[in-house]
């Protein structure tokens, strides 16, 4: 995956999360919860890079991307 592509993905998230009054800690939280990985705790830098990688090359595909994603949405929706 390209770096535009992986920062454009990421950059939903954040978005996605500080529109409806969450931040970058849900944003790695869910990410975590797709995995069934331990949640990292805040500000380890490594931990955060190693689970955006795992996420990232597990929903490499457009489509898997964007299901995770509107899944994400609406659970911040509803919180």
């Amino acid at each position: 995956m390209n770096p535009e592509v992986k920062y454009d993905r990421v950059g939903k998230f954040i978005y996605g999360a500080t529109r409806h009054g969450g931040g970058v800690s849900d944003v790695y939280n869910w990410m975590a919860d797709e995995l069934r990985m331990e949640r990292p705790i805040e500000g380890d830098e490594a931990a955060q890079a190693s689970l955006l990688n795992e996420y990232l090359k597990k929903f490499q595909s457009d489509e898997q991307f964007s299901e995770s994603h509107q899944r994400f949405l609406k659970m911040m929706e509803i919180r």
